[in-house]
């Protein structure tokens, strides 16, 4: 997970030379960016359970799920935008927080009001605060969480666009169970990787 820290952080840095440099002194209310989007999720997941030292990878039964995110950043060269994102993803038996350092751009002229494009990714860590079936003997832990995406943004003919994107949303978490004690203890750890393709709508100001 820090190499893609370590990758957004080069990636915004680098842009950041090769564009226009906007004035962090001035504007700051006209540099403000925010994307809150709405969707599904669709697409299957895997266990990865561990058996005699080895690993399985058992395919988890393919579903619809709904996510939710908002980011919240600022301009900091023409349309690139960095921010973080906070959202929730409903699965079946677990419910992610997902905290991510994020980046958005837009093509075009932004005072264009036509169909314009944008692409961003998120990179962070999803945290299980919602899970309810924790106890003494079982504890759930979150993971890597990634969602890149593409999409349009199209006026409202105001200062906001509704936006359309496609991605790949990606989730890690786990579960250890506990029983038992001395001689007769029991562990069990099991990973979950959810592989997802993310279609949402929403808005952009």
């Amino acid at each position: 997970m820090k190499s893609i820290f370590t990758f957004l952080f080069c990636f915004i840095l680098s842009v950041a030379y090769s564009q226009e440099k906007v004035s962090f002194g001035k504007n700051l209310k006209n540099r403000f960016v925010n994307y809150t989007e709405f969707g599904v999720l669709f697409g299957r997941g895997y266990q990865i359970t561990p058996i005699n030292y080895s690993y399985y990878s058992y395919p988890v039964k393919a579903s619809a799920n709904i996510s939710f995110q908002t980011f919240n950043g600022v301009k900091v060269y023409k349309n690139l935008a960095a921010g973080i994102t906070v959202g929730v993803d409903w699965y079946s038996t677990q419910q992610l927080i997902p905290i991510s350092l994020g980046i958005r751009n837009s093509f075009g002229d932004s005072s264009n009001k036509k169909v314009k494009t944008f692409a961003g990714i998120d990179a962070g860590y999803g945290f299980t605060w919602l899970s309810t079936g924790d106890t003494e003997y079982q504890k759930t832990r979150g993971g890597l969480a990634l969602n890149p995406m593409v999409g349009l943004l199209i006026p409202t003919g105001g200062q906001a666009n509704f936006t359309l994107s496609i991605g790949y949303k990606y989730n890690a978490f786990q579960t250890e169970t506990y029983s038992g004690a001395g001689d007769y203890s029991y562990y069990n750890r099991i990973d979950y990787s959810l592989n997802k393709m993310s279609v949402k709508l929403g808005v952009n100001f």
